[in-house]
């Protein structure tokens, strides 16, 4: 049983009920709330994300964080699958993931079938000026150096798109990534090659989400308290047929936002075992897919400005 589409289903007959209890004109009065609070956050967020990156080193974190993964994801698909003897594929395929050519081996009079053969160490291609840590990956793990080779390295362009499409990400961030893999964000991000585009891009997009979340939640507590303190709601009328019915639509809509938001938390937790699970479950389920695919908060957090 998908236990999450039941939670979001209590969430929004909640909402209804709610709704009903008190009527179109005091719900419409929290829902207008949180329409305000949204603009508040969206104008603050950027200050915030930039105090976040600059006081904290939650960005250097997740950039070695994102060029560990995608060393280890370079090993990974140079070893080979069937646990059978490396192949030459395989060689040329962690050569690659390093920004080795076969033209650059050349040069030292270095082909594939050397290294395959056992002819070639790495200590015979460090003293031609080659790392020789990038044979590190035909063992599916990966050293430092390896993590070094690829952050500095001009990884080709299928080989790019073959790793955004592999990551363990969730698809809104795969598409990001695919989408402004670009010079004009290269030159902005300050990035040189492809892994410190994708290193500095995750970093900045989650710090912008994390941003957007603190902001919303500061927002929401001090508007709501000022809303309490003021005594607004209690003064409006609840009474009539068609006001309390019309305020179990809005009660709905509010309980969306909660969902939306929501879901935005759970795509922050997707790299643990609770949030891909829950990733999952949204992927399973094709209106729990639509709400998470057609969330304006969720857009609204990512428009990285």
């Amino acid at each position: 049983m998908n236990w999450l589409f039941v939670m979001v289903s209590s969430v929004l007959v909640i909402g209804m009920i709610i709704g009903v209890w008190r009527g179109a004109i005091r719900i419409a009065v929290s829902l207008v709330t949180t329409l305000v609070t949204l603009v508040c956050v969206f104008f603050a967020t950027p200050y915030v994300a930039g105090a976040i990156a600059e006081y904290t080193p939650l960005d250097e974190m997740i950039q070695k964080e994102v060029v560990s993964v995608m060393a280890d994801e370079a090993a990974s698909m140079a070893a080979d699958p069937e646990g059978e003897s490396v192949t030459a594929e395989n060689v040329k395929r962690v050569l690659e993931a390093a920004g080795v050519t076969e033209d650059m081996l050349a040069q030292y009079g270095v082909s594939v079938d050397d290294i395959l053969n056992g002819n070639i160490t790495s200590e015979d291609l460090e003293k031609f000026g080659v790392s020789g840590s990038i044979l590190d990956g035909l063992s599916g793990e990966a050293s430092k150096e390896m993590e070094e080779a690829i952050n500095n390295a001009e990884i080709p362009r299928e080989l790019q798109m073959q790793a955004i499409e592999q990551a363990e990400l969730p698809e809104i961030f795969k598409e990001l990534l695919s989408a402004n893999n670009n010079g004009e964000v290269y030159q902005e991000l300050g990035a040189e090659t492809f892994a410190q585009y994708v290193g500095k891009y995750l970093a900045k997009l989650i710090i912008h989400l994390i941003a957007f979340l603190c902001t919303f939640v500061l927002i929401t507590i001090v508007f709501r308290a000022i809303v309490f303190a003021l005594d607004i709601v209690s003064s409006l009328p609840v009474l009539g047929f068609l006001n309390r019915l019309a305020g179990g639509a809005v009660g709905i809509v509010g309980a969306l936002f909660f969902v939306w938001t929501a879901f935005v938390i759970i795509t922050l937790l997707y790299t643990t075992p609770a949030g891909r699970g829950m990733y999952q479950m949204i992927e399973t389920n094709h209106i729990l897919k639509t709400l998470y695919e057609y969330n304006p908060i969720m857009k609204l957090a990512m428009l990285i400005r």
